[in-house]
């Protein structure tokens, strides 16, 4: 599996949406699995906190597709 991945749109961070706080939710850079088994779409500063790594079995980075 490759360790990046193009997208049409960068969806928002699945830990930010889970936040309570109220703030608006970080844009994903990610599709990892997490430190405790599930995959998530992460932030950068989530994914430092929880991501595992890239490639195979760990995840990909998210590259918005250039407009056409």
């Amino acid at each position: 599996m490759a360790t990046t991945v193009v997208v049409g749109v960068l969806p928002p961070c699945d830990l930010c949406e889970a936040d309570a706080s109220g703030l608006e939710p970080e844009t994903a850079a990610f599709d990892a699995r997490t430190v405790t088994g599930q995959w998530a779409y992460l932030c950068h500063r989530h994914y430092e906190v929880h991501g595992v790594g890239l490639g195979t079995g760990q995840g990909q980075r998210l590259v918005l597709r250039a407009a056409q």
